[in-house]
């Protein structure tokens, strides 16, 4: 899996981990003013006003980055899964399957950034035309928010998130053990508890915010360390020998 060093690719690793997983949501929690309600209840960004219209810009700015930043990553991946994996998991095409499914994450969260970076700033602005433009404006904010933090971002885009984690984490499990693996499944499986309940009731885990949820949340929040592994293997390559004597594994060529 982890055959040689990747600086290039690891690289793009870390930006994804800092970019998109730490500062862009640390700056999207600023412009809510670190305020959980006013996230939570769609529109009542705009009671922000036009004063954080910037921010958030350069906010979905960076995510994007951090977003498009995750598609080399899948791509490089695509082939020591392919020659990981048994014969007819690759007939079925089980490795482009992946690959796929981490690049469309990739691309979807990006348009999202990108459109919100857009969209945003300006109906904030138009917010401080008057009593009638912020009704209009917290209308249509309200609608986006749900588009979104719901539709696209929760329903559609986290489960290719939690398939390519899956796989990833199924195909290192020889090399890296079994915690990398049971880490990446548990995070995936809060990734698609989140997207469940985004389809089943039109709102995020952080608006239900019941003992289910903050479970579901927690288990989301496993993707930073299992990304900060993953960043560290493509850099590192190949375990040194006297670790594989470690481990009591050997190092396979060709994995």
């Amino acid at each position: 899996m982890f055959a040689q060093r990747s600086p290039a690719i690891a690289l793009a690793a870390l930006v994804f981990l800092v970019l998109n997983v730490t500062l862009a949501g640390l700056l999207v929690a600023a412009v809510y003013g670190f305020d959980l309600a006013l996230f939570n209840e769609s529109g009542r960004l705009v009671e922000r006003g036009p004063q954080v219209s910037g921010l958030l810009r350069v906010a979905m700015l960076i995510d994007m980055i951090g977003y498009l930043a995750l598609a080399p990553v899948a791509l490089y991946l695509h082939r020591p899964i392919s020659a990981a994996v048994p014969e007819n998991l690759r007939r079925m095409g089980l490795p482009a399957m992946l690959t796929a499914a981490g690049v469309g994450f990739a691309v979807i969260g990006a348009i999202g950034s990108a459109t919100f970076g857009s969209v945003g700033p300006v109906l904030l602005q138009e917010s401080a035309a008057g009593p009638e433009a912020l009704a209009a404006a917290r209308l249509q904010l309200a609608a986006f928010e749900t588009i979104l933090y719901v539709g696209l971002w929760g329903t559609l885009q986290l489960p290719l998130l939690a398939i390519w984690m899956t796989g990833v984490s199924w195909v290192a499990r020889p090399e890296e053990g079994s915690a990398f693996a049971w880490l990446g499944w548990t995070c995936a499986l809060g990734l698609l508890g989140y997207a469940l309940r985004c389809a089943l009731t039109g709102l995020t885990p952080f608006s239900l915010a019941g003992p289910f949820d903050w479970l579901i949340l927690l288990m989301v929040g496993l993707l930073a360390p299992w990304m900060f592994w993953l960043t560290v293997r493509l850099w590192q390559g190949r375990r040194g020998q006297a670790g594989l004597m470690a481990t009591g594994r050997s190092s396979p060529e060709g994995q």
